[in-house]
């Protein structure tokens, strides 16, 4: 996959997702993120995601991609990168996302993700838009570049660019509604 922006505006909308997330980190209480059910979109029907369970999703997704950026800079090709192109692999890292994390607390979980994405972000501002656009060091079936590889991982089009936390919370001042009218 080709990138579909540029780096500054790649970075752009990895903060703005960052801060969406941030914001409701600061806006929910504890109980509210860690109820279950509360995530109605983006799961699968059997899924019954917490807000926590939402942070450890969407966590996984941006560790997949810097663990993907560290075999590229090796000239090595990640197994996310073939694995999350077919049904039965993006199943699995879906699942896989969440339990890989069932076992921290809501401040680890918090703290891990808090710090996976200013890891991110650093990683990403690192990058020039010469090595954004460079092609993959290894055998691909589509042609691939860096901002391509990275943007599959982290939210692939049509999706909204760099942004995973709307596929699953489209709107964000009616889900703190609908949480808070459920405590009543």
């Amino acid at each position: 996959m080709l990138a579909s922006t540029d780096t500054h505006r790649a970075l752009d909308l990895l903060r703005e997702e960052h801060a969406a997330v941030r914001a409701l980190i600061d806006e929910l209480s504890d109980d509210e993120m860690t109820r279950r059910d509360t995530i109605r979109h983006g799961l699968y029907p059997d899924q019954d995601y917490s807000f926590q369970d939402l942070l450890a999703h969407l966590t996984a997704y941006e560790v997949h991609a810097l663990d993907a950026l560290a075999a590229w800079r090796k000239d090595e090709k990640h197994p996310i990168s073939e694995e999350i192109k077919t049904g039965r692999g993006g199943l699995r890292i879906h699942y896989a996302s969440t339990a890989d994390y069932a076992h921290l607390s809501l401040q680890q979980m918090i703290d891990t993700c808090l710090q996976t994405q200013r890891d991110l972000e650093t990683a990403i501002e690192q990058i020039d838009d010469t090595e954004w656009r460079d092609v993959a060091p290894y055998m691909t079936t589509e042609p691939t570049d860096l901002g391509g590889m990275l943007e599959a991982i982290i939210v692939a089009p049509p999706r909204p660019l760099y942004r995973h936390l709307p596929v699953h919370i489209p709107d964000t001042p009616a889900y703190i509604r609908r949480l808070r009218r459920s405590q009543n």
